[in-house]
C-alpha cells in the first residue's frame, strides 16, 4: 500500500467537507486538474455530483468523464456549461500569471469556483513535491504557491468575489489549505 492510497481518501473527505455547503448534490461539476481521476471519482460519491475531470495530460485511472484541455490556460467547454469549476491542490502546478488565466476561464465555463490549495508550509512543500514526483514523474512543479492574502489580493486586484473557509485537517493529515468559493462580479460578466 503506498502512502497515497491513505492520504487521498482523507483528502478526498477533507475537500467534500469542505465544499458541502459550496456545491449541491446533483450539480454539474468540472475538475480542473484532474490527475488520475482518483479524487474526482471519491468526490462524486461523496457530494453525489455529475463530475468531468479536465487536464494537460491524460493519465486517468478511474474511469470518470474526461476532456483534454486545449493548451495550459484554456478550458474546452462553452460559457456557464457547468455550477461548478474545481481546483483542488492544482493552481500551483502552474505559473503565477497563469493562476489567473485558469481562474477566469473556471469563471467563464461556470457560475462558481471552488478552490482547495495547499497554504505555502515547508511541510507541505517538501510533501507535495515528493508525492507528486512518485505519482506523476513528468508534473510540473514550479513552487507558485500563495498564502492567503496574496490569494485574497489576486482575487480583489481582478474583480472577483470571494468567500473563504477555514479548512481544519485531522490531527495526523500533514497539510494544511485555504480554501475559497468565487464568483463572478458585474464587471467580470461584462468582459
Amino acid at each position: 500500500m503506498k502512502f497515497a492510497d491513505i492520504t487521498t481518501p482523507v483528502r478526498a473527505k477533507l475537500i467534500a467537507k469542505t465544499y458541502k455547503d459550496w456545491i449541491k448534490p446533483k450539480d454539474n461539476v468540472l475538475d480542473i486538474g484532474c490527475g488520475n481521476g482518483v479524487v474526482s471519482l471519491l468526490l462524486k460519491k461523496l457530494l453525489k455530483i455529475n463530475i468531468t475531470g479536465c487536464d494537460r495530460e491524460k493519465y486517468l485511472i478511474r474511469n470518470i468523464t474526461y476532456k483534454c484541455m486545449v493548451n495550459d490556460s484554456t478550458l474546452p467547454f462553452n460559457n456557464e456549461v457547468f455550477n461548478v469549476s474545481m481546483f483542488n491542490d492544482v493552481l500551483h502546478h502552474t505559473s503565477y500569471k497563469n493562476q489567473i488565466g485558469l481562474i477566469l476561464e473556471a469563471l467563464r465555463v461556470s457560475k462558481r469556483v471552488t478552490i482547495f490549495e495547499l497554504k505555502p508550509t515547508i511541510i507541505c512543500k517538501f510533501l507535495d513535491f515528493t508525492l507528486n514526483k512518485i505519482h506523476n514523474p513528468r508534473m510540473d512543479i514550479p513552487f507558485t504557491y500563495r498564502s492567503e492574502i496574496k490569494w485574497e489580493n489576486l482575487f480583489k486586484n481582478n474583480n472577483i468575489s470571494y468567500k473563504k473557509k477555514t479548512v481544519k485537517s485531522p490531527i495526523f493529515y500533514p497539510f494544511s489549505h485555504a480554501a475559497y468559493l468565487l464568483t463572478k462580479t458585474k464587471t467580470l460578466l461584462k468582459s
